[in-house]
C-alpha cells in the first residue's frame, strides 16, 4: 500500500511539472497584425514563436526590422516579407523571467521609412 501511495505522490507531481502555460498575444496598428505565441516550459525557461501580417493599402514592403519585447526579454530581426507575412523564428531562454499571461509585450516596426509601435495582449 505504501508503494503504492509513494507511485500515485511520484505520478502527480511529474504530471504537474510536464504541462505548460501557453500565452496568445496579438494586437493590430494601422499596417501589421502580430500574433505571438508564449509556452512557459518551467519557472525560468520559455519559448516564444509568433507572425507578423502586413495589412497596409500599399504594396507590402520588401524587408522590416521588429522587435517583440517583454519583461522575458525580446527578439527581434531584419527579415524579408514573403506573400506579406514574416514568421518569427523560435526563440527560447533558459535562466529568464517568467513571462505573465497580463503582461503587455511591445512591438516596434521599420520599413521604408516608417515606424509603427503597439501592444500586444492576451484575451
Amino acid at each position: 500500500m505504501k508503494k503504492t501511495g509513494l507511485f500515485l505522490g511520484i505520478l502527480i507531481m511529474l504530471s504537474g511539472c510536464s504541462e505548460a502555460d501557453r500565452y496568445n498575444f496579438d494586437g493590430s496598428s494601422d499596417n501589421w497584425d502580430v500574433f505571438y505565441t508564449v509556452d512557459v516550459t518551467s519557472e525560468d525557461s520559455k519559448e516564444a514563436t509568433g507572425k507578423i501580417v502586413y495589412t497596409g493599402k500599399d504594396p507590402a514592403p520588401e524587408t522590416i526590422i521588429y522587435s517583440i519585447g517583454s519583461t522575458a526579454g525580446a527578439s527581434s530581426g531584419n527579415v524579408s516579407v514573403d506573400d506579406d507575412e514574416v514568421l518569427v523564428d523560435r526563440s527560447a531562454c533558459e535562466g529568464c523571467t517568467d513571462i505573465q499571461q497580463d503582461e503587455e509585450l511591445e512591438v516596434e516596426i521599420k520599413w521604408d521609412g516608417h515606424v509603427e509601435e503597439f501592444a500586444l495582449t492576451t484575451e
